[in-house]
């Protein structure tokens, strides 16, 4: 989920928030970051007020979901990832061990740690590097689970700020994810949720250094592509060998050793300009390996309304919720949640049409917008807020993404 995970932060990842086993380097990023006020906004460009929203009567669903890309941040000195990368693995102990609990501070957002000058780079790199055919011009939007959630929760009417950053590169629109600082820590945690996988998954051989699994998928909805990329907790190996499934289906993309053997070199030099390096190691794991966890004491019944929200971003169909006795756990098992997932979304039509109709139009509006850096902002309780970026905006990428994104009219095929 997001990075450094612990007990259920919502959209913003899996267990509780930042990067866990061993974690991001602490050092790197610099000295712990104290909150300081939120900075003004610019001008309004829009707001939208919820309650007032028009919405199509019938609700969108998600269609044709894939996963394209993924990779793995490296605990070190200078931002390095690993394409695929790969989850760790669920490797439960014989004996359940009694945990201590969660004691160390983390990062709120892995990406903008590990790489503060340009967070959503990496998915852009792994993408390139394993689908080096992909059609971005075609992708209306580009975020991740706690943008992406931030706008559900908002059309939900749940009272939680949030404020993030917008970059249109030709018609795509980049939801960039932005918090107070880059290396803004969540201090305080309670629990078990960074310990417990600690204990029981394990990082695969090729790829033990890494703190955080990230990955991207693409889906339909409503009439709008979205690629969105999540922390992921783990995944559950395969007891019988099955052949890896396509990324590409039926779009004439290479297979991915083919890709990664086309694309590493260029993307690490590329990468490497930059500041960010990128290695082929890992390998691919399907999505419906992968699962996300939640630990809870014994005596708080875990409500799958809490994550199920965020399960449908993700489009996660396994989930583990391990209860615990003052940090010892009694056999937890990872379930499949396909079916609830199903029904969340089946029984939340009304809520998913204002989604619809909030992420629509906030895309029209910045797309109309002269200004191509904005922000969107919520304060829990009055309207979403459209705004424009104060001074130079922020570009959410290099320049040589942003020709890939919106190439000259002469280089368009």
């Amino acid at each position: 989920m997001s990075s450094y995970r612990g007990s259920y932060r919502g959209f913003h990842g899996g267990r509780g928030g930042g990067s866990w086993r061993g974690g991001a380097d602490l050092s790197r990023a610099g000295p712990p970051h104290i909150v300081s006020p939120p900075k003004p906004l610019g001008p309004t460009i829009d707001s939208i007020n919820i309650k007032t929203l028009l919405v199509e009567e019938d609700a969108p669903t998600i269609k044709d979901v894939e996963y394209v890309a993924s990779y793995n941040w490296i605990s070190g000195k200078s931002p390095v990832i690993l394409v695929p990368g790969s989850p760790p693995a669920w490797t439960p102990p014989a004996t359940d061990p009694q945990l201590k609990p969660d004691s160390e501070d983390v990062f709120r957002d892995i990406n903008a740690a590990q790489y503060a000058s340009y967070p959503m780079e990496p998915t852009f790199r792994s993408l390139q590097a394993m689908q080096p055919h992909y059609d971005l011009q075609a992708v209306d939007i580009v975020g991740c689970g706690s943008t992406i959630g931030n706008l559900l929760r908002f059309a939900g009417s749940e009272s939680r700020t949030f404020r993030f950053d917008i970059d249109v590169i030709g018609d795509t629109v980049l939801f960039i994810r932005r918090e107070s600082s880059p290396t803004e820590l969540i201090s305080d945690l309670r629990g078990y949720g960074h310990t417990f996988p600690e204990a029981y998954t394990t990082w695969d051989s090729e790829v033990r250094s890494s703190c955080s699994h990230q990955r991207i998928i693409q889906y339909e909805f409503g009439g709008l592509n979205f690629l969105v990329r999540t922390e992921t907790d783990g995944y559950v190996k395969e007891t019988d060998a099955k052949a890896p499934s396509s990324l590409a289906k039926s779009t004439g993309q290479l297979p991915l050793d083919d890709a990664l053997g086309t694309m590493a070199v260029s993307s690490t030099e590329v990468a490497q300009d930059q500041g960010l390096q990128l290695k082929t190691q890992g390998m691919r794991v399907r999505q419906d390996q992968i699962f996300d966890i939640k630990t809870r004491a014994s005596y708080k019944p875990f409500d799958m309304n809490e994550i199920l929200p965020r399960l449908w971003v993700n489009q996660t169909s396994k989930f583990l919720i391990a209860y615990h006795q003052s940090g010892l756990f009694d056999k937890p098992e990872v379930e499949d949640a396909r079916q609830e997932v199903i029904r969340w979304e089946n029984g939340h039509s009304a809520l998913l049409a204002r989604f619809h109709a909030v992420v629509k139009r906030i895309v029209d509006v910045v797309r109309d917008s002269d200004q191509q850096q904005c922000e969107v902002s919520w304060d829990g309780q009055g309207p979403l807020c459209v705004t424009k970026q104060i001074g130079e905006g922020r570009r959410a990428l290099p320049s040589d993404l942003l020709h890939l994104l919106n190439p000259p009219i002469g280089d368009r095929s």
